[in-house]
């Protein structure tokens, strides 16, 4: 059985590449403290001194894997929204986007949501993330101002509040599908998040 995050295409990536999808493996499923350059040093083939060569201390390794999953879900967004649609179509598409992601690559959920919690047991980690974190924030935070622009958003919700909900929202979906693993559940979930989110969950029974 693969590992967890590991792609078929896993023997022909380079070293360092091979580096950071074990270190994201460990790191999602160990933790920061249980992850060693041992272990990673024996999944990728090379010898523990050799890590060193492309990254100096776990926390670098860490921030490069924190990097490189940011990047991913960063182009798992961008590629499923446009500017030519509303922004219900957007959220729609990117829930979609996201959900498959979770499936094809469990281990960058995990990793995305211990981050938090790393972050709080180790201060360095947090210092060091700190720089380099916000930029899925910032994709969804232009996707929202284009539509409070466009005069698609109610009046009473600013682009702020709208893209804090997204987040919260997204975040609960991951950590539901990586809990449960149920692909029938995942689905109508999906299904009911993007009725929700698009204001066509409810039946509303006018009284009058």
């Amino acid at each position: 059985m693969s590992k967890l995050g590991r792609p078929a295409s896993f023997v022909g990536v380079d070293t360092c590449q091979r580096l950071l999808i074990e270190a994201r493996r460990s790191f999602a499923t160990e933790g920061f403290d249980a992850t060693t350059n041992k272990k990673l040093a024996q999944s990728v083939g090379i010898t523990t001194a050799a890590i060193y060569h492309y990254f100096p201390s776990k926390v670098e390794m860490y921030v490069a894997v924190f990097k490189d999953v940011q990047e991913l879900v960063c182009q798992t967004i961008q590629s499923s929204i446009s500017q030519d649609v509303d922004i219900s179509e957007n959220i729609s598409k990117m829930v979609d986007a996201l959900a498959a992601l979770t499936v094809r690559e469990p281990a960058v959920v995990s990793f995305v949501l211990s981050v938090s919690s790393e972050a709080h047991r180790h201060p360095e980690v947090l210092e060091a993330v700190r720089p380099v974190r916000g930029q899925i924030s910032a994709i969804l935070l232009e996707m929202c101002n284009t539509a409070v622009n466009r005069g698609e958003i109610n009046s009473g919700i600013s682009a702020q509040s709208l893209e804090d909900m997204l987040i919260v929202i997204l975040a609960g979906l991951a950590r539901f599908n990586m809990v449960y693993k149920d692909a029938r559940r995942t689905t109508e979930l999906v299904s009911s998040m993007k009725l929700l989110l698009t204001g066509a969950a409810f039946r509303i029974t006018s009284n009058v």
